[in-house]
């Protein structure tokens, strides 16, 4: 039996290195709706229009969002600013019940409405504010007033804004991506039922074609 020899050995040892390489090649990701535009001759018209909406509502639902985070940042300077006001201007007094509640029935109600005197703004207010039922004249009652002394509602908390802000936002974008999807829904339907007619119509084609009638079986 015959040894190998050195160049031999050099070949087989050169082929079974190539054969351990694997060749591949790297191919960048594509949007498949690009693929809908492409010659096709099994792509209908419908589908390429389908398929065009399709993309436009993506991109739009995606410019969308940036645009109602823009909208929820505006929203929120602005309400921060109105309620950090009305901490500023609406301030806490001490009112002196003058009257009992006047013609109401109090016996199942948690607050009643009350004539009341308060001294805010170097000046002497009545009106008629909200105090427990079982209050009598003379009694007291916290109320909320503006800087002229009249009666006002609490002031609303600034954390509130951030509320306000995450609302807006979210019902701009909801409601632009909700219309896109009913475009795409309404342009399928539409779609279907055109491709529906050209079916029926290339079936009587066919069937006329074949010397039959259509009600033939």
């Amino acid at each position: 039996m015959t040894a190998p020899r050195p160049h031999d050995r050099l070949i087989s040892d050169h082929t079974t290195a190539e054969e351990a390489l694997e060749t591949f090649t790297v191919r960048l990701p594509e949007w498949p709706v690009l693929a809908l535009f492409r010659r096709n001759p099994l792509l209908r018209a419908s589908d390429r229009i389908q398929a065009l909406v399709l993309a436009v509502a993506v991109v739009v639902s995606l410019v969308t969002f940036p645009v109602a985070a823009a909208i929820g940042t505006a929203v929120y300077d602005s309400r921060r600013d109105i309620y950090a006001q009305q901490h500023q201007t609406r301030h806490l007094v001490s009112a002196t019940i003058t009257d009992d509640a006047a013609a109401q029935d109090i016996s199942q109600t948690e607050t009643a409405t009350m004539m009341a005197r308060w001294t805010a703004a170097g000046s002497e207010n009545t009106g008629a504010v909200e105090a427990q039922p079982a209050s009598k004249p003379g009694n007291h009652v916290t109320i909320w007033v503006d800087d002229s002394g009249a009666l006002t509602d609490e002031p609303t908390p600034t954390s509130r804004a951030g509320v306000d802000a995450v609302t807006a936002a979210l019902f701009m974008w909801a409601g632009v991506t909700a219309a896109m999807a009913l475009l795409v829904a309404v342009v399928q339907v539409v779609c279907d039922r055109v491709r529906a007619i050209r079916w029926q119509r290339a079936l009587d084609t066919l069937i006329g074609g074949s010397g039959r009638k259509p009600s033939e079986p």
